[in-house]
Protein backbone atom coordinates (compact mmCIF):
# COMPACT_ATOMS: atom_id res chain seq x y z
CA UNK A 1 0.00 0.00 0.00
CA UNK A 2 1.25 3.62 -1.06
CA UNK A 3 -0.34 6.94 -0.29
CA UNK A 4 -0.50 9.24 -2.57
CA UNK A 5 0.42 13.00 -1.96
CA UNK A 6 -2.56 14.43 -0.12
CA UNK A 7 -2.96 16.90 2.62
CA UNK A 8 -0.82 16.22 5.75
CA UNK A 9 -0.92 18.46 9.32
CA UNK A 10 2.42 18.40 11.72
CA UNK A 11 1.64 19.29 15.41
CA UNK A 12 5.43 20.24 16.45
CA UNK A 13 6.07 21.21 12.65
CA UNK A 14 8.73 24.42 13.98
CA UNK A 15 11.74 22.37 14.91
CA UNK A 16 13.38 19.26 14.95
CA UNK A 17 11.68 15.88 13.70
CA UNK A 18 8.48 17.92 12.77
CA UNK A 19 10.02 20.36 10.32
CA UNK A 20 12.40 17.52 8.95
CA UNK A 21 9.01 15.48 7.98
CA UNK A 22 7.36 18.84 6.72
CA UNK A 23 10.08 19.51 4.78
CA UNK A 24 10.08 16.03 2.82
CA UNK A 25 6.64 15.35 2.87
CA UNK A 26 6.29 19.44 0.44
CA UNK A 27 9.14 17.94 -1.58
CA UNK A 28 7.47 15.06 -2.22
CA UNK A 29 4.10 16.62 -3.20
CA UNK A 30 2.50 17.07 -0.37
CA UNK A 31 0.54 20.44 0.97
CA UNK A 32 2.08 20.48 4.28
CA UNK A 33 0.18 22.85 7.81
CA UNK A 34 2.47 23.35 10.38
CA UNK A 35 1.64 23.99 13.91
CA UNK A 36 3.59 25.20 17.05
CA UNK A 37 3.59 27.63 19.85
CA UNK A 38 6.37 29.65 17.59
CA UNK A 39 5.45 31.72 15.30
CA UNK A 40 9.09 32.39 14.19
CA UNK A 41 10.16 28.97 13.74
CA UNK A 42 7.17 27.96 12.15
CA UNK A 43 7.22 30.56 9.62
CA UNK A 44 11.42 29.79 8.73
CA UNK A 45 9.99 26.26 8.07
CA UNK A 46 7.46 27.54 5.45
CA UNK A 47 10.09 29.68 3.82
CA UNK A 48 10.90 28.96 0.66
CA UNK A 49 8.30 25.88 0.72
CA UNK A 50 5.48 27.03 -1.29
CA UNK A 51 3.38 24.01 0.02
CA UNK A 52 3.93 24.63 3.81
CA UNK A 53 1.60 26.59 5.80
CA UNK A 54 1.83 27.72 9.49
CA UNK A 55 -0.96 27.86 11.96
CA UNK A 56 0.39 28.74 15.19
CA UNK A 57 -1.19 26.48 18.06
CA UNK A 58 -0.99 25.73 21.94
CA UNK A 59 -1.94 22.25 22.20
CA UNK A 60 -2.69 22.50 25.76
CA UNK A 61 -5.56 24.91 24.32
CA UNK A 62 -9.03 22.99 23.98
CA UNK A 63 -10.50 26.05 21.89
CA UNK A 64 -7.95 26.86 19.59
CA UNK A 65 -7.68 23.06 18.92
CA UNK A 66 -11.07 23.52 17.64
CA UNK A 67 -10.64 26.75 15.33
CA UNK A 68 -7.15 24.99 13.87
CA UNK A 69 -8.70 22.18 12.85
CA UNK A 70 -11.64 24.43 11.18
CA UNK A 71 -8.65 26.47 9.78
CA UNK A 72 -6.98 23.37 8.48
CA UNK A 73 -9.77 21.81 7.11
CA UNK A 74 -11.26 24.82 5.68
CA UNK A 75 -8.09 26.14 3.89
CA UNK A 76 -7.29 22.64 2.52
CA UNK A 77 -10.17 20.54 2.36
CA UNK A 78 -9.50 17.26 4.13
CA UNK A 79 -6.35 16.15 6.24
CA UNK A 80 -5.11 13.11 5.02
CA UNK A 81 -2.42 12.53 7.14
CA UNK A 82 -1.98 14.15 10.87
CA UNK A 83 1.01 14.18 12.48
CA UNK A 84 1.32 14.35 16.17
CA UNK A 85 4.90 15.41 17.04
CA UNK A 86 4.65 18.11 19.40
CA UNK A 87 7.11 16.67 22.55
CA UNK A 88 7.97 18.41 26.09
CA UNK A 89 11.12 16.76 27.92
CA UNK A 90 13.19 17.99 31.01
CA UNK A 91 15.80 16.02 32.39
CA UNK A 92 15.33 15.11 35.98
CA UNK A 93 16.63 13.91 38.92
CA UNK A 94 16.22 10.53 39.86
CA UNK A 95 13.61 10.20 42.43
CA UNK A 96 12.08 13.71 41.24
CA UNK A 97 7.98 13.32 41.36
CA UNK A 98 7.50 17.24 41.22
CA UNK A 99 3.88 17.49 40.24
CA UNK A 100 4.43 20.82 38.42
CA UNK A 101 7.35 18.95 36.12
CA UNK A 102 5.01 16.29 35.12
CA UNK A 103 1.77 18.78 34.27
CA UNK A 104 4.05 20.34 32.06
CA UNK A 105 5.14 16.90 30.12
CA UNK A 106 1.87 15.34 30.61
CA UNK A 107 -0.17 18.17 29.68
CA UNK A 108 2.13 18.53 26.14
CA UNK A 109 2.69 14.66 24.81
CA UNK A 110 -0.38 13.16 26.14
CA UNK A 111 -3.34 15.07 27.03
CA UNK A 112 -1.77 16.99 23.64
CA UNK A 113 -2.87 14.28 21.69
CA UNK A 114 -6.29 13.49 23.67
CA UNK A 115 -7.03 17.03 22.76
CA UNK A 116 -6.87 16.75 19.68
CA UNK A 117 -7.99 13.03 18.92
CA UNK A 118 -11.89 13.81 18.50
CA UNK A 119 -11.72 17.32 16.27
CA UNK A 120 -9.01 15.40 13.66
CA UNK A 121 -10.87 12.09 13.79
CA UNK A 122 -14.25 13.86 13.26
CA UNK A 123 -12.98 15.75 10.22
CA UNK A 124 -11.09 12.30 8.55
CA UNK A 125 -14.24 10.28 9.20
CA UNK A 126 -16.82 12.82 8.08
CA UNK A 127 -14.15 12.82 4.61
CA UNK A 128 -13.66 9.20 3.87
CA UNK A 129 -11.15 8.47 6.37
CA UNK A 130 -7.06 9.00 6.78
CA UNK A 131 -4.30 8.52 8.28
CA UNK A 132 -3.78 9.82 12.48
CA UNK A 133 -0.19 9.21 13.67
CA UNK A 134 2.03 9.86 16.79
CA UNK A 135 5.47 10.35 17.70
CA UNK A 136 5.80 8.59 20.35
CA UNK A 137 9.66 7.19 21.47
CA UNK A 138 11.54 3.94 22.12
CA UNK A 139 11.70 5.47 26.01
CA UNK A 140 7.75 4.15 25.82
CA UNK A 141 8.80 0.45 25.48
CA UNK A 142 10.20 0.39 30.02
CA UNK A 143 10.11 2.63 32.67
CA UNK A 144 13.78 4.68 32.09
CA UNK A 145 14.93 6.17 34.84
CA UNK A 146 15.77 9.65 34.98
CA UNK A 147 12.70 10.05 32.72
CA UNK A 148 9.69 9.08 34.43
CA UNK A 149 7.39 12.32 33.04
CA UNK A 150 8.29 11.69 29.48
CA UNK A 151 8.92 7.75 29.69
CA UNK A 152 5.25 7.08 31.49
CA UNK A 153 3.72 9.43 28.78
CA UNK A 154 4.99 7.82 26.12
CA UNK A 155 4.03 4.43 27.28
CA UNK A 156 0.86 5.57 27.45
CA UNK A 157 0.50 6.79 24.34
CA UNK A 158 2.08 3.88 22.69
CA UNK A 159 -1.17 2.11 25.04
CA UNK A 160 -3.70 4.70 23.78
CA UNK A 161 -2.46 4.23 20.15
CA UNK A 162 -3.23 0.12 20.34
CA UNK A 163 -6.39 1.18 21.57
CA UNK A 164 -7.51 3.37 18.82
CA UNK A 165 -5.81 1.56 16.08
CA UNK A 166 -8.71 -1.33 17.21
CA UNK A 167 -11.25 0.86 17.90
CA UNK A 168 -11.23 3.53 14.66
CA UNK A 169 -10.20 0.82 11.75
CA UNK A 170 -13.77 0.19 10.80
CA UNK A 171 -14.47 4.13 10.98
CA UNK A 172 -11.65 4.31 8.01
CA UNK A 173 -9.12 6.21 10.38
CA UNK A 174 -5.36 3.88 10.15
CA UNK A 175 -3.75 5.16 13.74
CA UNK A 176 0.60 5.01 13.17
CA UNK A 177 2.89 4.86 16.31
CA UNK A 178 5.75 6.53 15.75
CA UNK A 179 8.88 5.29 18.25
CA UNK A 180 12.15 6.83 17.08
CA UNK A 181 15.33 6.30 19.23
CA UNK A 182 17.60 8.96 19.88
CA UNK A 183 17.67 11.70 17.27
CA UNK A 184 19.24 15.23 17.15
CA UNK A 185 17.35 18.33 18.12
CA UNK A 186 16.49 20.80 20.65
CA UNK A 187 15.08 17.91 22.82
CA UNK A 188 18.13 16.00 22.98
CA UNK A 189 20.60 18.94 23.43
CA UNK A 190 19.02 19.33 26.72
CA UNK A 191 20.40 15.67 27.56
CA UNK A 192 23.48 14.92 29.61
CA UNK A 193 23.82 11.17 29.26
CA UNK A 194 24.78 9.07 26.54
CA UNK A 195 22.80 8.68 23.74
CA UNK A 196 23.58 5.86 21.89
CA UNK A 197 23.19 5.40 17.94
CA UNK A 198 22.02 8.90 18.30
CA UNK A 199 20.48 9.30 14.35
CA UNK A 200 20.81 12.79 12.06
CA UNK A 201 17.06 14.16 12.37
CA UNK A 202 16.66 14.30 8.31
CA UNK A 203 17.78 10.26 8.11
CA UNK A 204 14.81 9.94 11.21
CA UNK A 205 12.06 12.19 8.61
CA UNK A 206 12.70 9.88 5.88
CA UNK A 207 12.36 6.85 7.83
CA UNK A 208 9.39 8.21 9.21
CA UNK A 209 7.72 9.51 5.71
CA UNK A 210 8.85 6.35 3.66
CA UNK A 211 7.12 4.54 6.84
CA UNK A 212 4.16 6.48 6.69
CA UNK A 213 3.56 6.64 2.85
CA UNK A 214 4.69 3.40 1.91
CA UNK A 215 2.62 0.80 4.18
CA UNK A 216 -0.06 1.47 6.57
CA UNK A 217 1.70 -0.34 9.34
CA UNK A 218 0.65 0.41 13.44
CA UNK A 219 4.59 0.60 13.96
CA UNK A 220 7.50 2.81 12.55
CA UNK A 221 10.13 2.17 15.07
CA UNK A 222 14.09 2.93 14.30
CA UNK A 223 16.47 2.43 14.68
CA UNK A 224 16.32 -1.11 14.76
CA UNK A 225 18.98 -2.15 17.54
CA UNK A 226 17.90 0.32 19.88
CA UNK A 227 14.25 -0.76 19.05
CA UNK A 228 15.74 -4.49 19.72
CA UNK A 229 17.38 -3.49 22.79
CA UNK A 230 14.88 -1.76 24.91
CA UNK A 231 12.04 -4.44 24.19
CA UNK A 232 14.37 -7.09 24.87
CA UNK A 233 14.40 -5.23 28.06
CA UNK A 234 10.75 -5.16 28.60
CA UNK A 235 10.74 -9.16 28.33
CA UNK A 236 13.24 -9.84 30.81
CA UNK A 237 12.49 -11.10 33.91
CA UNK A 238 11.28 -8.59 36.78
CA UNK A 239 14.20 -9.21 38.92
CA UNK A 240 17.10 -9.17 36.02
CA UNK A 241 15.07 -5.91 34.90
CA UNK A 242 15.37 -4.01 37.70
CA UNK A 243 19.01 -5.64 38.44
CA UNK A 244 20.11 -3.93 34.98
CA UNK A 245 17.62 -0.40 35.36
CA UNK A 246 18.97 0.22 39.00
CA UNK A 247 22.79 0.46 37.48
CA UNK A 248 21.32 3.56 34.76
CA UNK A 249 20.47 5.05 38.31
CA UNK A 250 23.42 7.82 39.24
CA UNK A 251 25.37 7.22 42.09
CA UNK A 252 24.80 9.53 43.92
CA UNK A 253 21.11 9.83 43.52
Amino acid sequence: MSMTPGVAWIIGGGSGIGAAVARLLAERGWTVAISGRRVDKLQAVASGHAGIVPYPLDVTDSAAIGAAVSAVTAAHGRIDLFIFGAAAWQPMEAGNYALDEFETVLNTNYLGVIRMANPVIAQMERLGGGHFAVIASVAGYFGLPRSAAYSSTKAGLINLLETMRAELAHRKVVVRMIAPGFVKSELTDKNDFPMPFLMETDDAARRIVDGLTQSDRFEIAFPKRMVWLMKTMRWLPYPVFFWLTEKMVPKDS
